[in-house]
């Protein structure tokens, strides 16, 4: 038997629809709780359920007939009878469906609708059941074909990305009383709550517009825009926190939820930068710049002058729900980011004096934060502050994406990495928010110790911008699982810290986790940043060296179309483009292999100037020119260098981490270092490609693949009782002198 649920795009209802082979007759029996009720914390204060033979349904109305909403079956045989209450029946109703033999397929049809339009739709869905279905396809093969698609040999990374773009398509709901938006996912109700998370949420709206504008739904992400600046406070321009699909039915103000995050205005102002910066929309720079300004006065009425740092008034949180401060590294990051935003869209429309006056606030808020927010003794940076004055250095994730905005030290930046990169953080399957060895962590903790997608991302994408690729795409490509483990092609809010599973509270389908995992593809692994304003294109790729072949398609960058089709060899990248507009300035700065020599460049089989980027932990080719419109070709050839493949996690339901993390990688002259944790229990190994000869190896086993590859298994030394934790390990490669 098969279980498929269908739901259309534009009617209030859902399809179950079961499928039996069977040559005798099987029975299915459904039960349901029968709940007629608005979203959390509405409340309708009435109901009752009957049964309708004629619908062959149940059912439910409220006294008012404002509300209603039907559950049944043509494929019916039996039924409980519904008792005449207006109380919610517990513990429910059953009815019974027979299939098989000539019948293999019965269907449950539940809709809702005002008055008595729950009975009508659901006649609508058993009449257009085939031509809904129909339409749907359209709609998300249309969605697939014009919106930006990535093409790489890892077919399971393809149809994640895929259903990324599904999912955040899915999470866009137009409640007739309060617009359009963004919800925050998709829940069960389980036993004592409603479903959960189905409203709207302007934070999470801000965390999802970057994949919008990545996919290239510009129209989208404007009325995201929009939709938050509706329900903004016209009187000192906070911008909202939660928003449930029964505001328009309560008093949602006199509620404690609607402002109460200060952090979300700081970054509406960044959010608002990066739709401009993408879409050149200066139209809409001017026609809200009132709304925009009220923003950054309410950003700068929390600023303390003495110190240039943002302060969280008693009564309101920060980002951090579960334990409130009185400021926190990542308010004070918003800051020095909104300064930045809010600089760059006064210039845009002309407004100098404010641009210039931002950009000043910018310099002054930079220099507070690494020496307010580092803690010396521990080496690693300080979260925040209680409203008593104590400092908080708990050693979390904390706000990891700020590392590559420049605002610690190189030295700082590389501390807080290399304690993010080990087996304390990472598990086969993401980051966990808090390491397994602090005295407080708790793997099922929703706050404490479980892994998030959001935080994942943000982890991926600062070891990518640091230069190390072989830590973070094994970060990265941990979450492609998440897309099948529950709710086929969404991802879970959260996983546990210990065990491959879903936290106990999380949500199955949370947009801004799908979200994350589509941009951190974008801006972290391929480096795509498109400045529609300049009419430029950035493309600084980290590939992992099994991918030889990666397509871009429908890359919109101001007013042109592009197609790029990046191609790798162990001495070549070649950079295929297809531009369908006017001629768009780019900037390609791919990683080549570590301590190659660049040999030469050609555009167009015409030699250009190319500049030679060496990193710790990879090297890059920097080539800046100009794309015309029609086909051109980019080619860059080097020799020499190494790349290390790293071990790709493998998590199973039930399982703990067990895959090698690469902590760390470096080439000093011909001696290449790895460091890495392991598990005695399971060593795993990983692969070198490289045309340079092997003059020794250090710590581990090697053998050669095939040409130009080895593979190493670092040399265990069991411990026995610790078998079933991390140690750490070093390798060294020596190559012979050329």
């Amino acid at each position: 038997m098969t279980e498929k649920i269908f739901v259309p795009l534009d009617e209030a209802g859902a399809i179950i629809r079961y499928d039996v082979a069977s040559s005798h007759p099987v029975d299915i029996v459904v039960n349901f709780v029968p709940v007629l009720d608005l979203m959390w914390p509405g409340g309708i204060g009435g109901q009752e359920a009957t049964w309708d033979p004629a619908a062959s349904a149940y059912l439910l109305t409220e006294p008012r007939h404002r509300f209603s909403g039907s559950i049944g079956s043509p494929d019916i045989i039996a039924h409980d009878e519904a008792a005449n209450q207006n109380r919610r029946l517990t513990p429910g109703l059953a009815f019974t469906m027979r299939v098989g033999g000539a019948h293999p397929t019965a269907r449950v049809i539940i809709t809702g609708g005002s008055g008595g339009s729950a009975s009508a739709m659901a006649r609508v869905l058993l009449e257009r059941e085939n031509n809904l279905i129909r339409v749907a396809i359209e709609h998300y093969s249309a969605l697939l074909d014009s919106g930006l698609q990535i093409v790489t040999p890892d077919e399971e990374v393809n149809r994640a990305l895929a259903w990324a773009q599904i999912a955040l398509d899915q999470a866009w709901v137009c409640n007739p009383d309060l617009g359009c938006g963004l919800v925050a996912g998709y829940g069960p109700s389980r036993k004592a709550r409603r479903p959960q998370y189905a409203w709207f949420f302007a934070g999470d709206g801000m965390v999802d517009l970057p994949a919008l504008l990545a996919a290239g739904q510009w129209e989208r992400a404007r009325e995201e825009i929009k939709f938050i600046l509706k329900y903004q406070d016209q009187q000192n321009g906070m911008i909202w926190h939660e928003l449930s699909q029964s505001a328009g039915w309560i008093d949602w103000k006199s509620y404690p939820y609607m402002f109460v995050h200060v952090e979300l205005t700081f970054d509406f102002l960044s959010a608002v930068a990066n739709y401009y910066s993408a879409t050149n929309d200066r139209k809409f720079v001017e026609g809200h710049w009132d709304l925009i300004h009220l923003a950054f006065e309410y950003c700068r009425s929390l600023v303390d002058p003495q110190d240039n740092v943002p302060r969280i008034p008693p009564g309101k949180e920060g980002s951090r729900e579960q334990d409130p401060l009185s400021e926190e590294l990542s308010l004070t990051a918003g800051w020095v980011s909104a300064l930045q935003a809010y600089a760059e869209l006064a210039a845009a429309i002309g407004q100098d004096a404010a641009a210039s006056e931002a950009a000043k606030m910018r310099h002054e808020a930079v220099s507070v934060i690494s020496k307010r927010y580092w803690d010396t003794r521990q080496n690693f940076w300080i979260t925040g502050y209680t409203r008593s004055g104590i400092s908080l250095s708990d050693g979390e994730m904390g706000p990891v994406g700020i590392l590559g905005e420049g605002l610690f030290s190189e030295s700082q930046r590389d501390a807080i990495l290399e304690r993010l990169a080990t087996s304390d953080f990472r598990t086969d399957w993401g980051m966990r928010g808090r390491p397994a060895s602090s005295s407080s962590y708790d793997p099922n903790s929703y706050a404490n110790g479980s892994v998030w997608a959001t935080g994942t991302r943000r982890a991926a994408v600062a070891f990518w911008a640091a230069h190390r690729p072989a830590t973070a795409f094994p970060i990265w490509r941990a979450l492609v699982p998440w897309s099948e483990l529950d709710a086929l092609g969404h991802m879970h809010e959260a996983l546990a810290g210990d065990y491959y599973h879903e936290e106990l509270e999380s949500v199955p389908e949370q947009t801004w986790s799908s979200a994350t995992f589509l941009e951190a593809a974008t801006r972290g692994l391929l480096g795509l940043e498109v400045d529609s304003v300049a009419n430029r294109l950035t493309l600084t790729p980290h590939l992992p060296l099994t991918w030889d072949t990666v397509t871009v398609r429908n890359l919109n960058v101001g007013a042109s179309k592009l197609d790029l089709k990046l191609v790798t060899s162990a001495d070549e990248m070649q950079l295929e483009m297809q531009n369908e507009g006017v001629p768009v300035e780019v900037l390609f700065d791919p990683e080549i292999p570590l301590g190659a020599s660049l040999r030469r460049v050609r555009l167009q089989n015409h030699s250009v100037a190319a500049t030679f980027e060496p990193h710790a932990e990879d090297s890059h080719a920097k080539v800046d020119f100009r794309l015309p419109h029609g086909d051109t070709t980019l080619a860059i050839e080097y020799a020499g260098g190494v790349t290390i493949e790293p071990p790709l996690p493998k998590a199973l339901i039930g399982n703990a981490s067990q895959a090698v993390k690469i902590t760390r990688v470096n080439l000093r002259g011909r001696v290449y270092a790895v460091d890495f944790d392991y598990m005695p229990s399971a060593p795993g190994s990983f692969d070198l490609r490289t045309p340079w000869r092997i003059k020794n190896v250090t710590g581990t086993r090697f053998e050669a693949v095939s040409r130009d590859c080895y593979r190493f298994t670092p040399t265990v030394y069991p411990l026995q009782e610790h078998d079933d934790k991390y140690q750490h390990g070093e390798v060294q490669v020596i190559f012979a002198s050329q």
